[in-house]
């Protein structure tokens, strides 16, 4: 006979069905209670504390294999590394694949749609505050954009990080709708390391104006 699987983890994986579905704050608690069978309304305060308490608990336990696997990628690709072109791919590659590989099964779809949730709504995550791996990836990344302002560089981070958490939750979504999909899933991560590398690294602008200086001549 399996053991029944505790109400705490119930709450938890619940939590991540509606949040990645319904939005952080629009879940109701009570469907979270009742999606995981719990009778008692106050299970989630007893657990979690809280509506936060439990995104928190499930960002975090969805943060200890991806920063497991990101210290292992960072020791391979950054450690030690000078910057340079390839430099910079590879330590954007040590961030991107291991959420990427969230993308395997359905509870880390849902984390990655959360996750999404949380930096486009709600500023994102500090940095280090769950993968303290992605400080050294993330300051080999710093070393290698060169020729650019303080503020447009941490600019470039904050995008960086933004469009690939995003890019995964879309593609997240895409899966869990049977949506036909061009590429499969090395494809689409090498693609998506690409294109961000490709991006952060692109030509500081040369004006504050977001139109191309051709386009502000006037005869």
């Amino acid at each position: 006979m399996e053991a029944e699987i505790p109400a705490k983890e119930r709450l938890l994986r619940a939590g991540e069905y509606l949040f990645a579905r319904e939005g952080i704050d629009r879940t109701r608690l009570s469907d979270i209670n009742r999606i995981a069978e719990v009778r008692n309304d106050s299970a989630i305060h007893y657990y979690f504390g809280s509506r936060e308490g439990l995104l928190e608990a499930i960002i975090v336990s969805h943060f200890v294999d991806v920063n497991s696997r990101m210290a292992e990628l960072v020791d391979r690709l950054c450690t030690g590394r000078e910057p340079s072109p390839q430099a910079l791919r590879d330590a954007i590659a040590a961030q991107a694949i291991p959420l990427g590989e969230k993308l395997r099964d359905e509870r880390g779809r849902d984390f990655m749609q959360i996750l999404a949730e949380v930096y486009d709504r709600r500023g994102g995550i500090t940095e280090g505050q769950y993968a303290s791996a992605s400080t050294e990836a993330r300051n080999l990344v710093r070393q290698c954009l060169t020729g650019m302002t303080d503020a447009l560089r941490e600019e470039r981070m904050r995008l960086m990080a933004n469009f690939i958490v995003s890019a995964l939750a879309a593609r997240a979504r895409a899966c869990d709708d049977e949506a036909e999909l061009p590429l499969d899933h090395d494809a689409f991560v090498a693609n998506l390391i690409e294109m961000t590398t490709a991006a952060v690294a692109a030509r500081p602008p040369s004006s504050v104006s977001p139109l191309p200086n051709h386009a502000l001549d006037v005869e």
